[in-house]
């Protein structure tokens, strides 16, 4: 009875969750465009070592780019020059005008000269007119001359008469308010700047008025650039705020671009597009001394032009991805899916009479979770761990081996955790999940959980209760204690290489053979699935089917790191479904290729052994 309460409610939540990861692919699949931005420093660099003006320099680029104009200060726009009173700057006309409105949002700016006593900084135009065009700024100095002024109104008329988008990198000051905020991003969207990717350490607004840049940014319809891997103060609220305005930008900082070869950039930015629905490249050009930097850094843009192309990207404006908000009870059906597996999978370690409503039981109370947004996160995180768990736990002793009987075992283990990998994309098919604002949760306990229970349950079934509970009173030895600290130690590692917190953690020769993949394949298959879980999974049933039970529990537990990754594949939820379902498809045919050659060699060695032995 338990079974078919568990089967009919899975198969009613399999067609909500297969219709929404259906929308969520739509979404993904019309949201196609990737803007490149450039630095106007850098690019205004280039144009100088080419001779040219920065407007003819940009009109010589093989497709429209968007240019990153920084806020410039005082010291930017003129030099400090020590007067009565303390410092005076004289800038442009064009300068003037902006530096007054914007230090008057920002600061305290008076027309008549302050007393002597008084700390102030003194900005006068350079015109030719007949009163003098002049301001006092009042305040420490030093603090005055580091305010942001705003995007270069030269500049940005070099952009705009190369067709060029500007984008704004303002940042944050102290004391900003609500009008001050308003002003800066308003200055930015009238020069044309429709994205925004804010300089420093902190987003605009950060610490206290953070709503206040998101509603200004709403109104006048920018969008807020998110920073890849960035450590910027108020990144996390804004983009929580602010999803429908979201797109995600991979950035190379100028070191990394010196010490990195440029077919390596290139196929960092590929994949950062590709792989992570990355929306903005932040591109800064490699220089090369066997080119001209003019040639090279338009070699280079042709180069990345190809690359995109041939992921079938369109370089054009970002845009947001469209609103992803399914109705509620379409997660509550998935919610179900996930209670009346893991139900199933207690009456399986425990067949009792009373014990077949727990799937029921099950389905009924974490659907109803499902109604708020942390119990879809539990909903997820329980698929995660049961169902690449169920699919051992499922598993039964065949009277004689086959390849045919391995080969339906091996269909089942990876339906069933492909059916959780389906439960947890559609219980977290929502926009946040796609512009990360918000993720998955217990990754690191989805890792482990599944891979110890599997581990316990067929060392219940190959030495039975009373030798584990004799084996546990017996004293440790050297040998046992070692080989528990090797696995200790290689959960450990596998848990600090599941997420970016330890890149440096991936040993050289795997490195280059992800390279060598990613060369061959259109998206390159998961190391430890193809590598170690799906390889240990083939041997490990077929050892169990040929009654051959000497560390079985260990190629077991090995063989489910396999099954955990699979899933923990789709948990990444800013990958494009896509690029996921292709990721595991090599994965699958390569470690089941490996797999067949292991079991074959081991089977082998063993009917040699036997016949050696007669």
């Amino acid at each position: 009875m338990g079974f078919w309460q568990m089967a009919l409610v899975l198969l009613i939540a399999s067609g909500a969750t297969g219709y929404l990861a259906l929308e969520r692919f739509r979404v993904e699949e019309r949201n196609r465009a990737v803007e490149v931005v450039l630095d106007y420093n850098e690019a205004a660099a280039f144009a100088s070592a080419s001779g040219l003006e920065v407007t003819e320099w940009l009109k010589k680029l093989p497709f429209p780019c968007s240019i990153a104009l920084p806020e410039e200060t005082l010291d930017d726009w003129g030099q400090a020059i020590l007067a009565p009173g303390g410092l005076r700057y004289l800038l442009l006309p064009d300068h003037y005008r902006q530096a007054k409105s914007m230090l008057a949002m920002k600061a305290r700016v008076e027309l008549a000269m302050p007393p002597t006593a008084t700390s102030f900084v003194t900005v006068q135009a350079l015109a030719d007119t007949p009163q003098p065009m002049i301001f006092y700024v009042l305040g420490d100095p030093n603090f005055i001359r580091n305010l942001g002024l705003g995007l270069n109104p030269l500049a940005t008329r070099q952009v705009l008469g190369a067709g060029m988008r500007p984008v704004a990198r303002l940042q944050n000051f102290l004391g900003a308010k609500p009008d001050s905020i308003r002003f800066s991003l308003q200055d930015a969207h009238k020069k044309g700047a429709r994205l925004v990717i804010f300089a420093g350490d902190q987003a605009l607004g950060f610490r206290k008025e953070l709503d206040s840049t998101v509603e200004a940014m709403r109104s006048m319809g920018m969008l807020y650039g998110a920073v890849e891997f960035g450590k910027m103060a108020g990144d996390a609220t804004l983009t929580q705020k602010s999803v429908e305005r979201v797109v995600r930008v991979h950035s190379v900082s100028a070191p990394e671009v010196t010490m990195t070869a440029p077919e390596e950039l290139l196929e960092r930015f590929a994949r950062a597009a590709q792989e992570r629905n990355i929306r903005v490249l932040y591109v800064r050009l490699p220089m090369s001394a066997s080119q001209p930097p003019d040639e090279n850094a338009l070699e280079f843009l042709k180069q990345l032009q190809r690359y995109l192309l041939r992921e079938g990207l369109e370089i054009k404006s970002a845009r947001p991805f469209e609103p992803l908000n399914p109705p509620v009870w379409l997660f509550m059906l998935a919610g179900a899916g996930a209670g009346a597996l893991l139900g199933w999978g207690a009456t399986l370690l425990k067949p009792e009479r009373a014990w077949v409503v727990l799937p029921l039981l099950g389905a009924i109370v974490l659907g109803a979770l499902c109604y708020t947004e942390l119990g879809r996160k539990v909903a997820a995180l329980t698929a995660a761990v049961a169902f690449p768990t169920v699919a051992f736990l499922q598993l039964r002793e065949p009277p004689v081996f086959s390849w045919g009987v391995l080969a339906r075992a091996l269909l089942s283990v990876f339906c069933w955790s492909v059916l959780g990998a389906l439960l947890v994309v559609g219980l977290l098919a929502e926009s946040r999940f796609l512009v990360k604002a918000d993720q998955f949760s217990g990754i690191k306990l989805a890792h482990v959980l599944p891979m110890l229970l599997v581990g316990m349950m067929f060392a219940y079934r190959v030495y039975g209760a009373e030798n584990i509970r004799a084996l546990l009173s017996q004293p440790v030895f050297w040998r046992q204690a070692a080989v528990a600290l090797v696995l200790m130690g290689a959960v450990g590692f596998m848990l600090i290489r599941s997420g970016n917190e330890a890149p440096t953690a991936v040993p050289g020769w795997e490195l280059k053979l992800r390279s060598l993949l990613e060369r061959a394949l259109s998206v390159r298959p998961r190391t430890k699935e193809f590598l170690i879980g799906y390889p240990a999974l083939v041997v490990a049933l077929g050892l169990y089917f040929s009654q051959r039970r000497a560390y079985l529990p260990l190629w077991m537990m090995i063989a489910a790191i396999g099954q955990v990754s699979l899933i923990n594949t789709f948990c990444h939820l800013h990958s494009p479904l896509l690029v996921s379902a292709t990721r595991t498809g090599w994965s699958i045919l390569i470690g089941l290729v490996l797999g067949a050659v292991a079991l074959w060699a081991i089977l082998r060695w063993v009917a040699q052994e036997k016949k050696n032995q007669v």
